[in-house]
């Protein structure tokens, strides 16, 4: 994968993006109000300029989950997608998960770990047994 180039989609393929530039922030974030828009333990993001963002297929849908916070996601799948805060708006997070190639990127950081589950705990992490497929699999 070419660092300067980071292309992704959502889940069923109806949206997709193009990232020209260097990924910065990499992090996981474990704030509620991601953890709700996602419905996960936490999210993990990487920031690129908005303007070296292109978006085809269907286009995002937009959420204004605060005054000064927009959500992307898939319209018809529902995949988060993109976070943008009006404080910076020549940013925008991206995550992770829906790159093509997830494991380019590595996080670095945890942010808003004041929020964290305590169930996400690296340690505890760590001691859960490992399975290779779906618990109904085996």
């Amino acid at each position: 994968m070419d660092p300067m180039r980071l292309n992704g989609h959502c889940l069923c393929g109806a949206v997709r993006y193009c990232a020209d530039g260097a990924a910065s922030d990499i992090t996981h974030c474990h704030c509620a109000s991601c953890r709700r828009a996602s419905g996960a333990g936490f999210v993990s993001w990487f920031t690129v300029r908005a303007d070296q963002v292109r978006w085809s297929g269907e286009g995002r849908a937009i959420y204004h989950s605060s005054t000064t916070v927009e959500r992307g996601f898939c319209p018809r799948c529902g995949s988060t997608l993109s976070y943008r805060h009006a404080s910076d708006p020549g940013l925008i997070d991206l995550t992770v998960a829906t790159l093509d190639d997830p494991a380019a990127l590595t996080p670095t950081s945890h942010c808003w770990w004041s929020e964290h589950l305590p169930w996400a705990e690296p340690s505890r992490l760590g001691e859960l047994p490992c399975h290779p497929h779906a618990l109904d699999a085996i």
